[in-house]
């Protein structure tokens, strides 16, 4: 079996491959109403503040951050709290998976969720430019996580080129270090990459694993559409105790946004 589909059937089974969606589109929608261009609102307080309420989101429904609960019957006590600021209906559709079925594991100061020996980090990219993600351009974390070791049995079309010592000493040193740092052998990081088209109302959302293409090439050894896939069943707005969580919903439909004029999206902010 791949990676890849290791991932998504370890990530699925769980319920996290229906969190993701529902997340994405909840953080979108509010992102979206919000968004007028005449108040000085651009593309940075787009990407800024999707960024914010995804983690928000994923808080709410991993019952991490400032939604983190000692005891699972805890959490289904405070649904009233973790239904507060989100738009009518989205409360019912928010996956159901029990606290500790996924954890917070930030890498380097950069939100990050756990489940298993799979680690999820956010970034996000210019709508329609998935496949032609610069890594090398991005964050010194975000690159770290696109020089892990590829996957096995993964033939590379595009070796990258050798790195510049002498052109670019600082960033090599940056990058070792941060690898040095995380420690933890047994997890693997994937990208959750987020995107929006503000005209149109259209959003991407696709899990994958980044690889570092520093001379060109393939920005992924794999990445699967989030936004393209059933995922599970609606819950019922409770959250059963571990070792049995349900699977979540399926991702919802792109929600209605109010439209202005068109910017560019998304500015990474970690």
């Amino acid at each position: 079996m791949s990676e890849q589909q290791d991932a998504l059937e370890d990530l699925g089974s769980r319920g996290v491959l229906s969190a993701l969606p529902w997340a994405n589109a909840s953080a979108y929608r509010r992102t979206m109403q919000e968004y007028d261009p005449e108040t000085g609102h651009d593309r940075t307080w787009i990407g800024t503040t999707a960024h914010t309420l995804t983690c928000d989101r994923l808080h709410r429904v991993f019952s991490t951050g400032r939604f983190a609960v000692d005891a699972p019957e805890a959490a289904s006590a405070g649904r009233d709290t973790i239904a507060a600021g989100l738009f009518p209906g989205e409360y019912p559709r928010m996956p159901i998976i029990a606290p500790g079925v996924v954890t917070w594991s930030d890498l380097n100061r950069s939100p990050g969720w756990r489940c298993g020996r799979w680690r999820l980090l956010l970034a996000s990219f210019t709508y329609g430019e998935s496949d032609r993600i610069s890594w090398q351009q991005k964050s010194p974390t975000k690159r770290q996580v696109a020089s892990q070791a590829k996957p096995d049995g993964y033939l590379d079309r595009h070796p990258m080129l050798p790195f510049d010592d002498e052109a670019h000493p600082s960033l090599e040193a940056v990058v070792q270090a941060l690898i040095d740092e995380d420690e933890d052998d047994d997890v693997t990081t994937l990208i959750v990459a987020h995107s929006v088209d503000p005209e149109l109302g259209l959003r991407e959302l696709y899990l994958g694993r980044s690889r570092l293409n520093r001379g060109g090439g393939d920005a992924w050894y794999w990445k699967h559409d989030l936004l393209a896939t059933d995922f599970g069943t609606p819950g019922t707005g409770t959250i059963p105790a571990p070792p049995g969580p349900r699977p979540g919903t399926p991702g919802v439909q792109d929600a209605p946004v109010r439209l202005r004029r068109k910017v560019e999206e998304g500015n990474e902010t970690r």
